[in-house]
């Protein structure tokens, strides 16, 4: 028992020895190491001798699994053993999660006691001939044996944060298949709306939709060179360029933003809402002119993007109490899109987020941001269409009206004067041709006026329309009821007015003698067609005697050219016109 004791003893005491060491012998699977490691956080750059001399003063034991420092230009040290305890020599890869580190240093120690140096980092331009995103160091470890290790990490051109695993070249493939496959379905989706809202600015010329494309496009390139850009710029002019964008990226979201917010919400209306944005326009220029490689101030301009997005958020909800229709798919779109990007700045400046678990979390808010939008500026555009189409039927049809009333008018007065030439009383014609006129006249004033141009109430106009035929023959023996069960566009009603007017004013003169009566109106739909029914109950006529009638000939007309309908008369007890449409 004390032999086994003895034996268990001698097995943990060079992990006692080394607190911060790693056994990759014990467990296979991939590790994120971060917890088992020593960390000095360096303010003023020392070097590595200065570093090994006082290792026992710097380092302290680190207790998070991911290092974020933010927008930091410290430095960070560790200092971790591997142990490999089995009987085989294990090879394996050290992987740092952030693919923007600046500049990583590995120092491994050796059996002379001297450290090994090697660099890796996009400051480097590293790994561009593998399709693998994130940096990472080969590490081989002999049988029962521990390897010190010191790692020197700094980023200026992005946020110093990362995760430390140790794994397998397959177990990385196996990661880095899923994390790729994720960014191009991500930046196909977004670049497959890009240009669909292109062409439709291109067809429209609607600012809006160039402002959102802008947007969305810069919104791309930021991420492109936060995730796989680096990796795929083979001139080195280009490379130190891309290493220092990310602010005027960040800048031009914002711009494009606050254009495609004041365009969309229309905000010229809201003056004080319009001056703010134009002070956030003034601040993205300033830094877009002076920002350099010695002033970066990208922290700062990360903190404006998210409050001029939270500002954006609150002007919309204030829109959208006010009864702004388009707010409603600001604040549903841009909710979604302002806690992806809240959480994504608040990750890359070392604050809480749910990166830290859902490291997609931004992706997929700026895609279903990207789809609702798309949509919503696509429901405009119909809506925009529609206008233009229902202006353009209206241009037509005030033409024809006013080409159809011109004509009736001359026609009237045409037949009246062929008529008055044969008769000798003339002043009583003279009234009767005044009535007419006036009559058609009242019919199309009626056209124009704004409860017409709705498309909405067929039944006030009709009512309208009646009572004014009501006070042209002050006939009130005479009661007209009306039964509007529809109703119908703008086109048809300008030609039911005319019918309608025309019909009524034949029953006003001839149906009825001094007694009382009614005349009835009904507008019904069966079926796939519209039936409108004009009858009284007045004395009849012949409809044969009557065949040449102008207005009957005018009605007949509309029904059969204007209305592509079918029409019957009866004039058995009372008179009957049944419409069909």
């Amino acid at each position: 028992m004390i032999l086994k004791l003895l034996t268990l003893f001698i097995a943990i005491l060079p992990s006692m020895l080394h607190a911060d060491t790693v056994d990759i012998g014990l467990n296979d699977e991939p590790t994120n190491i971060l917890k088992n490691i020593d960390i000095y956080i360096d303010s003023n750059n020392k070097d590595f001798k200065y570093i090994q001399k006082n290792t026992k003063q710097l380092f302290k034991p680190n207790k998070t699994d991911i290092l974020h420092l933010g927008y930091s230009k410290d430095t960070v040290w560790l200092k971790f053993s591997i142990k490999n305890s089995s009987i085989k020599t294990i090879t394996k890869l050290l992987e740092f999660s952030n693919p923007m580190l600046d500049n990583i240093i590995l120092y491994t120690k050796q059996k002379d006691g001297n450290y090994k140096k090697e660099r890796n980092g996009v400051i480097l331009n590293q790994s561009t001939n593998e399709n693998i995103l994130n940096m990472y160091f080969d590490v081989s470890i002999e049988p029962k044996q521990i390897k010190d290790y010191y790692i020197k990490v700094s980023s200026v051109s992005s946020p110093l944060y990362f995760k430390l695993y140790l794994l397998t070249k397959d177990e990385l493939y196996k990661k880095e298949i899923k994390h790729q496959l994720i960014l191009v379905l991500f930046f196909a989706s977004i670049i497959t709306l890009i240009i669909y809202n292109l062409f439709i600015y291109i067809f429209t010329k609607n600012l809006a939709y160039l402002y959102y494309v802008l947007y969305l496009f810069f919104t791309v390139l930021e991420h492109l060179s936060y995730t796989v850009l680096n990796k795929y710029i083979f001139t080195e002019t280009l490379f130190k360029i891309d290493l220092y964008l990310s602010a005027f990226y960040i800048s031009f979201i914002s711009i494009f933003a606050i254009l495609f917010v004041m365009e969309f919400l229309n905000l010229k209306r809201y003056k004080k809402n319009y001056f703010v944005l134009k002070i956030f326009l003034i601040l993205d220029i300033f830094f877009i002119i002076f920002a350099s490689q010695d002033f970066y101030p990208l922290d700062f301009i990360v903190y404006i993007g998210m409050f001029l997005l939270l500002y954006i958020l609150a002007i919309s909800l204030y829109l959208l109490y006010k009864g702004n229709e388009n707010s409603k798919y600001m604040v549903i779109g841009w909710s979604i899109a302002i806690f992806g990007w809240v959480m994504l700045g608040s990750y890359s400046a070392g604050g809480w987020s749910l990166v830290y678990k859902y490291p997609y979390i931004f992706e997929l808010s700026i895609f279903i941001e990207a789809i609702l939008f798309s949509v919503a500026l696509a429901n405009k555009l119909n809506k925009t269409k529609a206008l233009e189409k229902s202006i353009q039927i209206n241009k037509i049809l005030m033409k024809e009206l006013h080409h159809r009333v011109k004509n009736n008018m001359q026609l009237i007065i045409s037949m009246y004067r062929l008529k008055l030439s044969k008769v000798n009383n003339v002043s009583k014609h003279l009234k009767e041709v005044e009535g007419n006129i006036q009559a058609i006249c009242t019919t199309h004033e009626l056209l124009y006026t704004n409860s017409i141009e709705d498309n909405k109430d067929t039944k006030t106009y009709f009512s309208t329309l009646v009572d004014k035929l009501k006070n042209s023959y002050n006939r009130d023996n005479i009661d007209i009821k009306l039964h509007i069960g529809i109703d119908v566009h703008f086109d048809l009603l300008i030609h039911l007015g005319i019918i309608l007017n025309e019909l009524i004013t034949n029953s006003y003169k001839y149906a009825f003698d001094s007694k009382e009566g009614y005349i009835s109106i009904s507008l019904v739909k069966n079926n796939n067609h519209k039936t409108l029914i004009i009858e009284d109950n007045g004395k009849g006529y012949d409809y044969k005697k009557t065949e040449d009638s102008f207005g009957l000939e005018l009605v007949k007309s509309l029904i059969v050219d204007e209305l592509e309908g079918s029409y019957s008369i009866c004039t058995k007890n009372g008179t009957k016109y049944t419409i069909n449409f």
